[in-house]
This record gives C-alpha cells, structure tokens and sequence, in this order.
C-alpha cells in the first residue's frame, strides 16, 4: 500500500506506482490519500486495506493506528532536507509522533552517505535502516522517457511552451504549513525588469508554489503572455526537465535540479527573516555551488549570466548530495524492499 498522508501524491509515491504495476503485475498496488472525506463503507474498505497490507510506503507520515508489527514500512520523504526536519526540528512536533515514526519505520530512502547520516539524525533511526537507493523522483528529470512510466501532463507542457526557454521561480513556503501564506519575492519594478529579461530571450516565467502556500500575481506578465502556472502540471520533477533557468530559496528543488543543470538561481530576498523562522541542516553558501542573490538587482544579474551560459550548464550534482545520477533510483528502492 501507498499512503500520501497530505492527500497530495508525492512524486517518489507515484515512480514508486508505476514502476511496481509494471514489473510486479502480481501485487496488488493499493494507493491512499489522506485527508479525503469518505463514506462510511469507503472508510471501512480503507481501514482493511491498510491492516491487511504487507507492505506501507509513506511519503511524510505514517498513520496512528499502525505499526510494524505484521508489516513493513519504508517512508520516500519527498527531498534531500536543507532545513531542519523532525528530531532537528522538534518544536514543530509532539514528541509522541516523533517516537512513533522513529520506533515503526523499517527503511528510510536516502541519495548519498551525508544525506543518509543526516536523515539517520533527523528521523532518528539506525543507519542499518536507511535504503542509499536515490530518490525515486529524480528519475524523472532526464531527456528520454522511461519505458515504465509516462507523465500525460507533459506533452501539454511542451505545447504551453511554444518554444520559449522556461524559467521557473519555485520558492518554498514560509511560516506553517497549514497558514497557505503568500509569498511575495517580486515588487512591481521588479515585474517590469522580469519582463524586459523575458521578452529579450524568448523565455517564459513559470510559477510553482509550495503546496503549503501560495503566490503573488504577476499582472504584466500574465496579461502579456509571458507567465506558466505550473501548479496545473502534478509533477515537478517534470517541470524540472524542461526547465532552462531554475530560481528558487531555501527549498532543495535546486537540489534535484542540480543533475541536470548549473542554471540555478539562488533567491534568498528574506534571507535575516527567515533564518529566524527556520534552521537550516546545510549553511546554503557552503552547498551551494554559485552565487547567492540577496536582492533582485544580484538575481538579473544572475539570470543573465545564466542565459549567457546556456547549452555549457550541464551538471551531475554534488558528491555530497548524490551517490547515483542515473534514473534507476526507483528500481534500486523496490529491489532492496523486496530483497528484505
């Protein structure tokens, strides 16, 4: 079973689907979203889903009710964390829930032996039980298609596209999770500046927000053709693929993106507020490979370097962050559950 405990289908969850309905066609794949209302027999018939399961795939939270008692359960987490999570991060938890998660994981997946030391510390459990698989999301972010899943939202990309490079500002979110806050990164003049650079390079603005907040408008560039709502397309590591010049802050989306491409732009405007608001694991300007912008003056100037240096971008992510660059994570990640 595959259980989505914030009722959005995480992106490791979804390659985690697809590739078991392809090469496993004997098990049974049962995917659940929490947070839906349900009808009582719905409710019922999920409740025996998920005691008759063998075998629970999280992507944050397993439920209360369960434990790993007659099962096994392995969480993808959804990134590699830059700021603090769970046991680093404990003033945003019951400690109860803490030891819960701790005590009933089986296997946690992990991309490099620092991310796997880290992720031992925060969920607090043994090394032993950390999977070095990769996430199985980033085998979603390389050119070609993957015989054992294909993203129906991604030819519609292409076409929203029409040739234009993308550059994507893809912030994470700020203050709680459950607070949808806006973020505003941009100032009118700023809007103006985006859409000189824009119309200059034949290039588009794609906005992503956070699933736990929301976005500023983008009035100029929007009425002029020049702005992608990318929340209508469910995966990002899709966005990913097609994206020519990444911005994003303090979410480890650059991360991911880093496989594929140097184009990052770093956007940290709220740099003293947030370091208030969050802790980070990393100190960003000792991971982060290029130049951080602490205002939009350094980020167009970023921005023109990086489409100055368009087709020399290629990157293989760090070594600290990444032991595979390949898109075999998935495959890596079933095959050692299975081998347990």
């Amino acid at each position: 079973m595959l259980y989505a405990s914030t009722g959005v289908l995480d992106a490791n969850l979804i390659c985690v689907e697809a590739y078991l309905k392809t090469y496993y066609p004997e098990f049974d794949v049962i995917t659940i979203k929490g947070k839906q209302k349900l009808s009582a027999r719905r409710r019922l018939n999920t409740l025996m889903s998920f005691f008759s399961a063998y075998y629970l795939i999280v992507d944050h939270a397993i439920p209360r009710f369960l434990t790993n008692k007659k099962r096994k359960i392995y969480n993808v987490w959804h990134g590699i964390p830059l700021k603090t999570i769970r046991h680093f991060d404990n003033k945003r938890f019951k400690e109860t829930f803490l030891d819960f998660e701790s005590k009933n994981l089986n296997g946690l997946v992990c991309s490099s032996m620092l991310d796997m030391a880290v992720m031992s510390a925060c969920f607090q459990v043994p090394p032993s039980r950390c999977i070095l698989s990769g996430l199985p999301r980033n085998d979603l972010v390389f050119k070609g298609q993957l015989e054992w899943y294909e993203d129906v939202q991604e030819a519609r990309l292409i076409e929203n596209l029409q040739g234009r490079k993308l550059v994507s500002w893809m912030p994470t979110y700020r203050g709680t999770w459950y607070e949808n806050n806006e973020i505003v990164g941009f100032s009118e003049s700023d809007e103006c500046q985006l859409f000189d650079f824009l119309k200059a390079n034949n290039a588009v603005l794609g906005v992503r927000p956070h699933k736990f907040s929301c976005l500023q408008p983008f009035p100029l560039l929007e009425a002029e053709g020049l702005l992608l709502d990318l929340k209508e397309y469910d995966v990002t590591n899709t966005v990913l693929k097609h994206t020519d010049i990444l911005i994003t802050d303090y979410s480890s989306v650059w991360l991911d993106y880093s496989i594929i491409s140097s184009n990052i732009c770093l956007y940290l405007y709220d740099a003293q507020k947030y370091d208030g608001e969050r802790g980070m694991i990393y100190p960003l300007d000792t991971v982060f490979p290029g130049d951080i912008s602490y205002d939009f003056n350094q980020l167009l100037m970023a921005l023109n370097q990086s489409m100055e240096s368009m087709g020399n971008n290629l990157s293989k992510g760090s070594d600290l962050f990444f032991k595979y660059r390949d898109n075999n994570n998935t495959k890596r990640f079933i095959e050692a559950i299975l081998d347990e």
